[in-house]
């Protein structure tokens, strides 16, 4: 028989006795005495210590009676007792550093119930961030962690271009991980211009594929050319102007799997004078996971790091911080009005890293064939000259020191003019109608408090 209501005494596991509360679901319970009129959906009847996962919308009736609302609960299997192993790459960063954070004290969010239940292990990887090892200790001591995380490690001094990095990895305990979020990068195009070498061991690190695990790789909308409007992913070629670009792109192809890094057409078409002499060879690229997925990033605006001190970028977390004290200081500012991005919250970037860390979590037989890419973008195709006005705007500042003028087009750094994105894709994926616009950014950003 299949009974829909079992009367259950229940007791949540290293907690009190639960009784006459309403449940989210999710959350693993241990049967103490099991009614005999229940039986699991295969058939075999819950005994006595039996564990389970308790589905969405799950809540107790009365004394100790557990309506399950047509769902059945899942039977707590032995694999899930482990925790899973999570690397964060770049965790100091300011992606980095809200990641954390939202992974420490929300856990790991996703669309459906295949991950409840699950506990983590956090591994924080970065390479030489003074302030960091005290600013999170700060940051954990103040808030309890999520129930499903089970532990948070630091490993300082990764650095990407020395080749010893995944023995520094493992000799901190980190054999081996479930995923990868990869954040560390050499991010400065004019930094990559000047350091090719260590720009490509940094950006295309292909040992980190060694581990075996999916990995959630953010990249650039600087991949792009920039000579029209509104990029797709699926359509629109790849040409990137600047070595950054390129180092990027070639990371994306290794997760690919694909035997060609960069064409001839892209390495030919940037004006860098990097040819690829020190990409990597192919032959000795291990295989990508299939489960992986990049996500091509814009201009990334927010609000401060969680932790006191911030990053390496110094005292300006995001561009809109950096314009809010030049706009207060009345500092006369010049700021490009010939290039555009698709401007994107740094709520989107860790809603979306959540989305596909979680998708490749509970994905074990990698039916996903192989990476997949999306432009992470917001709604608002701007350049840094918009953004300075619209946030003038809204903080009711004189914005006459804001000074448009267009970027100079001989001289500097390559830079692709506009790599505004279509991001219908991603949209679509997560389940959300839009992504934020540049309004919604600053309204959360500075309306919130977050500044």
């Amino acid at each position: 028989m299949d009974s829909q209501i079992g009367t259950f005494l229940i007791c949540a596991i290293g907690g009190d006795r639960t009784m006459n509360i309403e449940m989210s679901g999710g959350l693993i319970y241990e049967i103490i005495n099991a009614d005999e009129e229940w039986v699991h959906g295969d058939g075999s009847k819950l005994q006595s210590g039996t564990k389970v996962i308790l589905p969405s919308g799950t809540e107790i009736i009365d004394n100790a009676k557990i309506d399950f609302k047509g769902g059945k609960p899942k039977v707590w299997e032995e694999r899930q007792q482990q925790p899973r192993k999570i690397l964060i790459t770049g965790s100091s960063g300011y992606v980095g550093q809200h990641l954390l954070a939202s992974i420490a004290f929300q856990g790991i969010g996703g669309k459906t119930d295949s991950n409840q239940g699950a506990t983590y292990e956090i591994f924080l990887a970065y390479n030489a961030l003074p302030t960091f090892e005290d600013d999170l200790t700060l940051l954990l001591e103040h808030k309890k962690l999520h129930p499903s995380i089970a532990k948070i490690q630091s490993i300082s001094n990764i650095d990407f271009s020395n080749s010893e990095y995944i023995q520094l990895l493992q000799n901190a305990g980190a054999i081996s991980f479930d995923a990868i979020i990869h954040l560390a990068a050499l991010s400065s195009p004019g930094f990559c211009e000047n350091n090719a070498s260590d720009a490509w061991k940094v950006n295309c690190p292909i040992d980190l594929l060694s581990f075996g695990a999916p990995i959630i790789y953010l990249s650039t909308d600087q991949v792009y050319e920039g000579t029209k409007s509104y990029y797709q992913e699926v359509t629109d070629e790849t040409l990137p102007v600047n070595v950054y670009g390129m180092t990027k792109l070639a990371f994306e192809r290794v997760l690919l799997g694909s035997n060609v890094l960069l064409s001839e057409k892209e390495l030919g078409g940037n004006s860098t004078g990097d040819t690829g002499q020190y990409m990597p060879d192919t032959k000795s690229i291990p295989s990508p996971n299939p489960m992986s997925t990049i996500l091509r990033s814009s201009l990334i605006l927010g609000g401060p790091t969680p932790l006191k001190n911030g990053c390496r970028k110094g005292s300006f977390p995001s561009f809109l911080q950096f314009i809010e004290s030049r706009l207060k200081s009345s500092t006369p500012t010049d700021y490009f009005i010939n290039e555009y991005r698709s401007v994107v919250h740094v709520e989107d970037v860790l809603r979306a890293i959540n989305h596909f860390l979680s998708k490749a979590i509970e994905s074990e037989d990698g039916s996903q064939g192989k990476a997949e890419i999306y432009n992470l973008g917001g709604r608002t195709r701007v350049s840094r000259y918009g953004i300075a006005l619209k946030l003038a705007n809204h903080l009711k500042l004189d914005h006459s020191t804001a000074n448009g003028v267009n970027r100079p087009a001989i001289g500097g750094v390559p830079s692709p003019p506009d790599i505004s994105m279509n991001v219908n894709k991603i949209a679509k994926e997560m389940g959300v109608t839009k992504m934020d616009g540049l309004d919604e950014i600053i309204e959360h950003t500075f309306s919130a408090g977050e500044c």
